[in-house]
C-alpha cells in the first residue's frame, strides 16, 4: 500500500513539474514578449514627434496614413493607417516595425473617408500593471459616467476636424451588424441605424471603434459615434513647438 502511495505522490509531483514548466514556457514566449512589445510601443508613441496631424510628416513616413484620433481625457491619441487588408496592421506599427500590438488601423474598404461608416480597429493592449494601451481603454465607457466625461471623438483628416458624439458602448462579437459596411439599396442606411439601436436623429455618419476581448476571437468591444460636425481647422506652432489647432472662422 505505502509503495502505491508513493508511486501516487511521485506521479502527481512529476504532473505538477511539467505543469510548471508549461507555465514557464508560456510566460517565456507569450507573456514576456508581450510585455516587451507593450513597452516598445509606448517608446515610439513617446518618440514621435510634436506635430499637427495635418503635418506633411505622417504621410512620408507612412503613406497608409489617413488621419489622427483622439479621445480628449484618455489615452486615445494616435496617428491611423488604412492598409490594402485587415491583418498586416494587426502586427506590423507606424513605423512600419514588426510588433505584434500593431497599429491603430481603419477598415481597408473605407476608401472614401465621407463614406456613410468608418470603422477603425485596434488591439485591446495593456502593460503588466494594468495601464490601458492603445484601444485597452475602450470598456470603460461602458461605464455612463466615464461615457459622460469623455463624449466625444475626434477625427483629424485633411485640414478638418470631425467630431463624432458616442452614443453606444458595448460588448458583443463579429457578427454585431455594428460591422456593416455596404448600404447598396435605398433605405440600406437608415435600417443600420436602427439595428445598431441609434434612434431619433439621423446621422450622415458613423464611427465605430474596435478592439478584440481577451482570447476569444469572436468577442469585441466596441465603442460608436454618430457626427455632430465636420468643420476646417487651423494650425500654428508657438516657440516651444507646440501645436494649437483652432478652428476657421
Amino acid at each position: 500500500m505505502f509503495n502505491k502511495l508513493r508511486q501516487k505522490r511521485q506521479g502527481l509531483i512529476l504532473c505538477l513539474a511539467v505543469i510548471a514548466t508549461l507555465c514557464a514556457v508560456v510566460l517565456a514566449f507569450f507573456v514576456v514578449p508581450r510585455v516587451w512589445d507593450l513597452q516598445a510601443i509606448r517608446r515610439e508613441m513617446a518618440e514621435l514627434p510634436n506635430l499637427s496631424p495635418f503635418d506633411a510628416y505622417w504621410q512620408k513616413s507612412n503613406p497608409h496614413y489617413v488621419g489622427w484620433l483622439q479621445i480628449d481625457g484618455t489615452n486615445i491619441d494616435f496617428p491611423v493607417v488604412r492598409g490594402t487588408d485587415n491583418v498586416r496592421y494587426l502586427t506590423t506599427t507606424f513605423r512600419g516595425e514588426e510588433n505584434m500590438v500593431g497599429a491603430i488601423f481603419m477598415d481597408y474598404r473605407n476608401t472614401d473617408l465621407s463614406a456613410p461608416h468608418i470603422i477603425i480597429y485596434g488591439h485591446e493592449a495593456r502593460t503588466e500593471t494594468g495601464e490601458s494601451l492603445m484601444f485597452g481603454c475602450l470598456y470603460r465607457f461602458t461605464n455612463a459616467a466615464h461615457k459622460a466625461a469623455h463624449p466625444t471623438i475626434t477625427f483629424f483628416e485633411n485640414d478638418t476636424m470631425h467630431e463624432f458624439q458616442i452614443f453606444a458602448a458595448r460588448r458583443t462579437d463579429i457578427f454585431d451588424p455594428a460591422y456593416q459596411l455596404d448600404f447598396s439599396g435605398s433605405g440600406a442606411f437608415a435600417a443600420f441605424l436602427e439595428r445598431i439601436g441609434k434612434h431619433g436623429t439621423s446621422p450622415t455618419q458613423i464611427i465605430t471603434l474596435s478592439t478584440c476581448i481577451g482570447t476569444n476571437n469572436d468577442l469585441r468591444m466596441i465603442v460608436q459615434g454618430a457626427l455632430i460636425r465636420s468643420i476646417p481647422i487651423i494650425t500654428e506652432q508657438d516657440e516651444a513647438g507646440d501645436w494649437t489647432i483652432s478652428l476657421q472662422k
